[in-house]
């Protein structure tokens, strides 16, 4: 998936989104980590309080910080009112637009039901924490490859743009399927919401995702040890514990389908959730797999709470009304009679 981003001099850059393991995960002061004096409310138990509705919202930041910025972390004010304007306005052609296309033309309803959700742009925003990229460790904010790792990683993307409407079967249309989210979860095109739900002995979390049907991820805080290796899941193998106030995850246990920025099944993750005001959680993932990174990697991503009323998260219903697989076989079926 594919996000847009507009650099301090107005260029365009795309980018396609992922996450990611040390021991804990690093330390990146932002503008909003700051409030030291913050004491998040608690649970009958006496655990940080983080149940609710949180989320992302709708942000063109991307992952990897554009060339032209360099290290250069965070953007003024001034910027960033000028590139949400620049945004909203839609400058560029191509992808690099955020006007409708005319409508009930191919390229309109492409990406109408994406861009439903966003109101085409208007409602997309830098995020609250300002910063160039969501990527905060390597300095530069980019994925650190492998050299091998980088060629496989543009040759599988490449291949995957050629062939991606001529898809052979079912199993190369994983959203018409609904397969589900896969953790870590940062960006999703209906503005990445999640519920979190507390017991004294576990989290879970309800990522809201509507064409691939969302996803449960249930995490136990109860010291037990991670499934055996050779058990493995699509959304990994989740094991939390309170650091102080940090909700502290890691996650291993991934499969080989599993594919974050051409990392598999040794993908590793530590992720951090710190309530660091009334509104916000600033999440860190840590990313870790020696056959892909050259070195472990970092990403924030601030959480803003949402309203219970106005931003209600319900069962994805991903199947439902799903008439694609249906009707793309009807349509082969009739190519097929039209050649005999």
């Amino acid at each position: 998936m594919q996000y847009q981003y507009f650099s301090a001099v107005g260029l365009l850059i795309a980018i396609t989104v992922a996450l990611g393991i040390i021991s804990s995960p690093i330390d990146v002061e932002t503008p909003l980590s700051a409030a030291d004096d913050f004491a998040p409310s608690r649970t009958p138990w006496g655990d940080p309080d983080l149940q609710g509705i949180w989320g992302l919202g709708y942000t063109f930041t991307a992952l990897e910080r554009p060339d032209d910025l360099g290290e250069k972390q965070f953007l003024t004010d001034a910027e960033i009112s000028a590139l949400e304007q620049q945004h909203r306005e839609g400058s560029g052609d191509g992808a690099g637009g955020r006007a409708r296309a005319e409508r009930g033309t191919d390229e309109d309803l492409a990406g109408a039901y994406n861009q439903a959700f966003s109101a085409f742009g208007q409602h997309e925003r830098i995020v609250r924490t300002k910063r160039t990229a969501l990527i905060i460790d390597p300095a530069n904010g980019k994925i650190p490859y492998t050299p091998d790792a980088k060629d496989r990683v543009a040759a599988e993307r490449a291949l995957a743009e050629a062939t991606a409407d001529r898809a052979n079967g079912p199993e190369d249309r994983p959203n018409d399927r609904c397969d589900g989210v896969q953790v870590p979860f940062v960006k999703g095109i209906s503005g990445t919401f999640s519920r979190i739900v507390q017991t004294p002995d576990s989290v879970a979390m309800y990522y809201e995702e509507g064409h691939r049907g969302g996803g449960y991820r249930y995490i136990p805080l109860d010291g037990r040890p991670h499934l055996p290796q050779h058990i493995r899941q699509w959304m990994g193998d989740s094991r939390g514990r309170w650091d102080g106030d940090t909700l502290v995850v890691e996650t291993t246990n991934f499969t080989s389908k599993t594919d974050f920025n051409g990392s598999r099944e040794n993908l590793h993750l530590v992720e951090s959730y710190t309530q660091t005001a009334e509104d916000l959680i600033l999440q860190k993932v840590t990313v870790t797999d020696p056959s892909t990174f050259s070195q472990s990697w970092t990403i924030e991503v601030p959480l803003t709470k949402g309203s219970e009323t106005q931003n209600q998260i319900f069962e994805s219903a991903c199947h439902e009304g799903n008439y694609a697989m249906v009707s793309i076989l009807a349509g082969a079926r009739t190519l097929e009679r039209q050649d005999q």
